[in-house]
């Protein structure tokens, strides 16, 4: 028993011998150890280079973003530079992304102004926008967008649409004669066959005469002989006459009528006013006393002069039974 464990102990110092005075050197002498490079603030191309030349691997690692380097450049990378590591060694660079990316919302479905302030919402712009005569959508709403929803863009990227025109309803494209002449509009309108609608009038500060608004708007196709209304500008200080030149009349007639009669009535009360009031007078009562007794004295009179006819009629009665 004592044998067996003492041929087994020199099988197993015999190993160690081995792999200590052989295996070892040979492993040494094959896997030759590196000092890392330093490459931060090389591109990622260029430190690919430097690493591959000094017998290392090389991978891609994060993405940093930082608007104040250039893109690809080298930020970090890991094992660090100076570190002693085998041939053969994987480093993984961490690579400046410049400024940070944003995701394109999807804006298939929204109208023109949704997308827009989607887009404003994470800081991109509307790019080129496309008129496309289509029943695929309503009209002004978004029928596709250039870039793709899900994509990565930078801050102030500009996304080109396309957005519906509506049905094709004719051969004819309706022109554009916002901020020509009421005459200059007129002609355009005529030369493509369509015809002057409905044309109102409201106030603006622009000059007098220029179309500020159109229906249908430009660019919407139109059978012969549509009518496109018009909206032309006026004075603003036109604002409080109105549009009907014989209501204009009437009412300056009735304002005048009125300041006719108001001037006829004032020289009447004028002349009221210097009149004294009978009811008012102080000197009513004495004027009416008098009266009474006057009416009185006569009253009296009267039947004296009455009671003096009696008597004689009294007299003549005694005459006639004597």
């Amino acid at each position: 028993m004592i044998k067996k464990f003492a041929i087994l102990g020199l099988v197993v110092v015999a190993i160690v011998l081995i792999f200590n005075t052989i295996v070892m050197p040979l492993y040494v002498k094959h896997a030759s150890l590196v000092q890392v490079p330093s490459v931060t603030g090389l591109t990622f191309l260029d430190a690919k280079k430097v690493l591959e030349d000094s017998g290392l691997d090389v991978k891609q690692g994060d993405i940093k973003y930082d608007e104040s380097k250039p893109i690809g450049m080298v930020l970090d990378q890991n094992p660090p530079s100076g570190e002693t590591v085998k041939k053969g060694r994987r480093v993984y660079l961490t690579l400046c992304g410049g400024e940070q990316l944003v995701e394109v919302p999807r804006l298939v479905g929204k109208t023109e102004r949704d997308a827009r302030f989607t887009l404003e919402q994470r800081n991109i712009q509307v790019g080129e926008i496309v008129k496309k005569f289509t029943t695929e959508q309503p009209e002004d709403v978004v029928v596709s967008q250039i870039i793709q929803p899900g994509s990565k863009v930078k801050k102030g990227t500009k996304i080109d649409l396309i957005i519906s025109n509506g049905q094709l309803l004719g051969d004819i494209y309706i022109p554009d004669v916002i901020g020509k002449k009421l005459n200059e509009a007129k002609k355009i309108i005529e030369e493509k066959k369509l015809k002057v609608g409905k044309i109102t009038y409201q106030p603006s500060d622009l000059e007098q005469g220029t179309v500020i608004d159109q229906y249908p708007k430009k660019e919407k196709s139109a059978k012969e002989n549509t009518p496109v209304e018009l909206f032309v500008a006026k004075k603003k200080t036109e604002k409080e006459k109105a549009v009907d030149v014989e209501g204009d009349v009437d009412q300056t007639n009735g304002k005048k009528d009125n300041n006719k009669d108001n001037g006829d009535k004032k020289p009447e009360n004028d002349k009221n006013k210097n009149k004294p009031d009978p009811q008012n007078n102080p000197n009513k009562e004495k004027t009416d006393k008098p009266k009474e007794k006057t009416t009185d004295k006569n009253t009296e009179t009267k039947e004296k002069t009455d009671k003096t006819k009696e008597k004689p009629d009294k007299t003549k009665e005694k005459q006639e039974k004597k």
